[in-house]
């Protein structure tokens, strides 16, 4: 009893199905299913493996070596040259003929070496006359996969894994500068090589996959059980590098899964529990031999459920933060009440009023009421009105006096020249007031929205237009110098105060 799958049953070769049965029964009744997920798998693997040898046809063999050695042992009859008698010319023979030694392809020199049980003299060739050559790297490759000849389920020491890579390396290469045949029987014997190593030989398989493309030939009909052990595994690591990617979907609950201990409430809560079972499902379906890579304990506290005193905690947390959430709305809704209460005391009305009043004496002066503004120019009066918005004590939209400012500067488009100087002059003033009192003065001066003036000449032209029937040109420029001569005004009043 020795490598895969002999030992993990438990028995000797053997090509006697019901064995293999009877030993997979025993060691299964003996494992806990619940506990030990990952033996399990690897029983299982065992078995099916064990019974396709068993289907396979009993050959015999000639071995190079010791007749108690292991099957895996007699793999290879790979060698060099072998003495082939060369057929006889005879001259008399109407279809003589004659076959150099060196016409003869390697297949005829060495037989079919694809199946490890297939020799040259079965196939009607002379038995070679010493043991054949083994490729480079081959020997070597399986003294580290098979330490002492036996099956080691341990992983590679970083020192052997170097070794063993660059024993691949080389037999690769003689895979690849050898003819097709030849190529395919290092595949087929890698391919059992690295499936009776498993798990030790993992670090190689993606490696060689990536040489002689066995993924690609996943679901094939002609997939040997080798290869389809192999695409298994590599599929798993995998998925096991996608997951490990922050980016992953999955990679917050795999990483969950792995940290040592048990799950607390704040885990709970920081993962969500449909992305922890569709780890489990998928790993438990797939991929069995990932499991080996989880906590047991980890995952044991997410499968059973929260025990009574962590549902009694997140319980009463809910209904605290529910008392605190009512008595801030409470709270609010009495601010809310009082507020309501002081603007009943007056109308909407009378506070419109009261904002424009005290708008309109900021802009023109202490006295000057809105009421001043409407009588001396409606107009103006109306864009005033627009600028400050719905006012409650105060304008929305910044200090009044810069609008009447800005309306002052624009009235120079179509002023008069005695009257475009005194606008200058007023400017000249505003300027060395601003110097006195600063750069950050000159820089924090509001402007005049001008999608405000462009809504008040719209509603101008229209009235206009309803009213005479003339032009919209005409009416704009009407009520530009309708405009223009109402800011005159007040920014007369407003430059002698």
């Amino acid at each position: 009893m020795s490598g895969f799958p002999w030992s993990v049953l438990g028995i000797r070769e053997t090509r006697e199905k019901s064995a293999i049965r009877k030993a997979y029964s025993v060691k299964l009744k003996a494992m806990n299913l619940d506990e030990q997920v990952q033996e399990y798998a690897q029983l299982r693997d065992a078995r099916d493996f064990a019974l396709r040898l068993a289907s396979q046809p009993l050959v015999q063999t000639t071995s190079f070596e010791d007749e108690d050695d292991d099957w895996y042992e007699d793999e290879w009859d790979i060698g060099g040259p072998v003495r082939v008698d060369q057929p006889r010319f005879d001259a008399e023979d109407e279809f003589g003929w004659e076959i150099r030694p060196d016409e003869l392809s390697r297949e005829a020199l060495v037989g079919d070496m694809g199946d490890p049980g297939v020799s040259g003299s079965e196939l009607g060739f002379p038995a070679p006359s010493a043991p054949p050559k083994r490729p480079d790297g081959w020997d070597e490759l399986r003294a580290i996969l098979y330490p002492d000849g036996e099956y080691s389920p341990e992983g590679l020491a970083l020192d052997e894994y170097r070794q063993a890579e660059a024993a691949l390396d080389r037999l690769i290469a003689v895979a690849e500068d050898g003819d097709i045949a030849f190529h395919d029987r290092i595949d087929h014997a890698l391919s059992e090589l690295l499936a009776s190593a498993w798990p030790r030989s993992a670090p190689l398989v993606e490696r060689a996959n990536q040489s002689f493309r066995w993924l690609g030939a996943a679901g094939d009909l002609d997939e040997s059980y080798a290869l389809q052990f192999l695409n298994a595994r590599i599929e798993g690591m995998r998925f096991h590098e996608e997951v490990m990617d922050a980016g992953h979907p999955l990679h917050k609950a795999w990483v969950e899964l792995s940290q040592p201990g048990k799950s607390n409430i704040l885990d709970r809560l920081r993962v969500k529990r449909g992305e922890i079972d569709r780890v489990l499902f998928s790993v438990r379906t797939q991929f069995p031999e990932l499991e080996a890579l989880l906590d047991e304990e980890r995952v044991a506290s997410w499968e059973k459920p929260a025990n009574e005193t962590v549902s009694w905690i997140v319980q009463r947390v809910f209904i605290v933060f529910l008392i605190i959430q009512a008595l801030r709305f409470c709270v609010f809704d009495d601010d809310r009440r009082l507020d309501v209460g002081a603007e009943s005391e007056q109308s909407s009305e009378e506070l419109r009023k009261e904002g424009l009043d005290t708008a309109s004496a900021t802009a023109f002066g202490a006295g000057t009421s809105f009421a001043d503004v409407e009588a001396s120019d409606p107009e103006f009066a109306a864009s005033f009105e627009r600028f400050l918005g719905p006012v409650q004590g105060a304008a929305l939209y910044g200090d009044p006096r810069q609008f009447v400012r800005q309306r002052i500067l624009f009235a120079r488009q179509s002023a008069e020249f005695d009257t475009l100087v005194a606008i200058q002059a007023q400017q000249l003033d505003w300027l060395q007031a601003a110097r006195k009192e600063g750069a950050k003065s000159c820089a924090g001066g509001a402007r005049c929205k001008l999608q405000e003036r462009r809504a008040g000449d719209d509603a101008g032209t229209a009235r206009c237009r309803a009213g005479t029937g003339a032009p919209a040109a005409r009416c704009k420029a009407a009520q530009r110098r309708a405009e223009d001569r109402g800011v005159l005004l007040f920014g007369a009043r407003l430059a002698d105060r």
